[in-house]
């Protein structure tokens, strides 16, 4: 342990040596209140020049990358919004009436991210809430809508491409955000990875349920047993989805409040069209 410290020891040992000679000095000559208002000054400028001037370094270093930061946040928030409008439908039948009146599930919100003069990015507004039970029932009619087979492989290479942008994100640039966004994007991540592999699995059992349901005999036999197949994916699927969408909710939020409530911090703004 002191060799590792020599260094430290050896300034503070020419310290105390110093000030003893100066001390010494002071008292041979009658100098003593010249040390002690000597010694006040060189204090309050170590102190100025180490605390103040260090603290005004730093704050000038983060300056120089919030442009940066503010630019990252806006590609994660971009990154989640797409994958939802990949994931989610944008409007549903409403249950329970006759006419084709339908219910907004997500909507892209009145106000844009500028970038200086550039419109960035326009955020997407989340109708229903995560966590509900509509929620999934609107993933389960987009699936049977779509196809089951079709949603599956949307959903998988939906996920695999945010997953994706994600991790470059996080390996080129993620030393420049802050502790709490790092752990809501890694704790995002690891839900898209599950996610992915359940939808595999999902899509496997499936398969091996037609290839069961084609050895039957009878045509009705077969045609029921694909239908059982494919409700039983989409039902799945739906699971699945939602708790990727409910892993999404908390970093986009932070996000939004990060980009949209703290007008004047960087050159994002708020405009309303």
């Amino acid at each position: 342990m002191l060799r590792r410290n020599i260094g430290t020891v050896l300034i503070a040992a020419a310290v105390i040596v110093i000030s003893l000679v100066a001390f010494v000095l002071a008292r041979a000559q009658h100098k003593l209140p010249e040390l002690t208002l000597d010694l006040a000054v060189y204090l309050f400028a170590t102190t100025l020049a180490v605390f103040v001037i260090g603290r005004m370094l730093a704050w000038r270093e983060r300056r120089r990358w919030i442009v940066a930061k503010d630019w990252l946040h806006m590609i994660l928030l971009e990154t989640i919004d797409d994958l939802l409008k990949e994931l989610l439908p944008a409007a549903v039948p409403r249950e329970g009436t006759e006419t084709e009146e339908e219910l907004t599930v997500y909507q892209v919100t009145g106000e844009r991210i500028h970038f200086g003069e550039i419109v960035a990015y326009s955020p997407l507004q989340l109708l229903v809430r995560a966590g509900e039970k509509d929620l999934q029932s609107h993933i389960f009619w987009y699936a049977t809508d779509l196809g089951p087979q079709q949603y599956a492989e949307l959903a998988r290479a939906a996920l695999s491409g945010a997953r994706g942008r994600v991790r470059d994100m996080l390996a080129s640039s993620g030393q420049l955000l802050e502790a709490d966004i790092t752990a809501m994007v890694m704790s995002f991540d690891q839900a898209i990875a599950a996610a992915i592999r359940h939808l595999d699995s999902a899509a496997y059992i499936r398969n091996e349920k037609l290839e069961d349901a084609s050895h039957r005999d009878g045509e009705v036999s077969t045609t029921q047993g694909t239908r059982e197949a494919d409700d039983e994916l989409n039902f799945v699927d739906s699971i699945i989805v939602e708790s990727v969408v409910d892993s999404a909710i908390k970093p986009k939020a932070w996000l939004e409040d990060e980009l949209l409530d703290q007008e004047g911090r960087s050159p994002f703004r708020r405009l309303r069209t």
